[in-house]
Order: C-alpha cells, then structure tokens, then sequence
C-alpha cells in the first residue's frame, strides 16, 4: 500500500527538473510557494521595523495558526494522518498560536 504521507522523520525533497515534473503545473506551484514565503518575510521584516503595526498583523498570524491545528486535527481523524506529523505540524502550530493569543492578550 502506498501512503501519501512522508514517513517520519521529514526531509526535503530533491527539486526534479521541469521537464520531469508532472503535473506540468507542479513548478509553477513550487515558484509560487517561494514568492509567497519571501513576501511573508518581507512583511515579517517590515513589521520587526515598524513594531506599532504589528498587533493587526499578529491576529491574522493566529487565526492562521489555530486553521493550520485544526487542518491538522481533521487529517488525523478522517483521514489517518500519522502521529508524529500532527504532532510535529498541528500541535506545533497550536502552541505558536496559543503563545501569539496570550501576547496579543495581554497588550
């Protein structure tokens, strides 16, 4: 049986060239991914210069991080996402968000 999810422990995979990539649309999906992580670390940056804007941004950053646990929490239950990786993603975005609503919290 083949299973769709990576065995533990996790690593990253080797990038395959573009004419073996299938489907086609695989590396526009790859570069996509890539531009949204560096606009996120733009912001990530902009935000560590100017700390005044930052609680609006925080509350955005929590709800993702409570989906992401949630996300996480429905593969493990409907669909038999492995332990080990709802404990490594899911309960570690949890406690990201749960650290995140206490700051934003306390003010």
């Amino acid at each position: 049986m083949r299973y769709q999810f990576v065995k533990y422990p996790l690593s990253f995979p080797r990038v395959p060239s573009p004419a073996s990539t299938d489907p086609v649309d695989y590396m526009l999906y790859r570069l996509f991914t890539i531009g949204a992580a560096f606009t996120f670390g733009a912001i990530y940056l902009y935000l560590y210069f100017h700390s005044w804007y930052v609680h609006p941004f925080l509350w955005f950053g929590v709800a993702l991080k409570y989906w992401a646990f949630a996300v996480a929490l429905i593969a493990l239950l409907r669909y038999k996402l492995p332990v080990t990786i709802f404990l490594v993603f899911g309960v570690s975005n949890l406690v990201v968000a749960a650290l995140f609503t206490a700051y934003l919290v306390r003010g």
